[in-house]
C-alpha cells in the first residue's frame, strides 16, 4: 500500500515539475519579448532624437532664410521710397510747348503723390 502512495506522490511531483517547467517556458518567451521591446523601444527613442535635431536645424536655417529675405525686403523697400521721394524729371512734352498753359494744368494733375510702403503684419488667423 504504501508503494501506491509512494507512486503516487511521485506522479504528483511530476505533474507539479510539468507545470513548473512550462511556466519557466512561458516566464522566459515573456522576458525575451519584454527585452526586444526594450531595445525597440531604445531605437524609437534614438530615432525622435535625431528627427528633434534635424527639426531644429531646420527651423534655424529657415530663421536665417527669413532674416535675409526681410533684410533683402527692407533694402527693396528703402530703395522705393528712396525712388518716391525724388523728385520726378522729365523733358516737357511737345504738346506744352504748342499748346500753351492749357496743357501744363494736366500735366501738375499726374504729378505723382508720395507712397506709403510701410511693412504692417496681418494676422493669418
Amino acid at each position: 500500500m504504501s508503494n501506491i502512495y509512494v507512486l503516487a506522490f511521485e506522479g504528483f511531483l511530476a505533474v507539479l515539475l510539468l507545470i513548473a517547467i512550462l511556466y519557466c517556458m512561458r516566464l522566459d518567451g515573456k522576458l525575451k519579448a519584454l527585452r526586444t521591446g526594450n531595445t525597440r523601444m531604445l531605437e524609437a527613442a534614438r530615432e525622435l532624437q535625431s528627427s528633434v535635431q534635424h527639426a531644429e536645424n531646420a527651423v534655424t536655417a529657415l530663421r536665417r532664410s527669413a532674416d535675409a529675405a526681410g533684410r533683402e525686403l527692407q533694402s527693396k523697400i528703402d530703395e522705393a521710397r528712396a525712388m518716391a521721394n525724388a523728385p520726378l524729371v522729365r523733358e516737357a512734352p511737345r504738346e506744352i510747348m504748342i499748346d500753351g498753359p492749357r496743357d501744363r494744368d494736366r500735366d501738375r494733375d499726374n504729378v505723382r503723390q508720395p507712397v506709403d510702403f510701410a511693412l504692417r503684419r496681418r494676422s493669418v488667423l
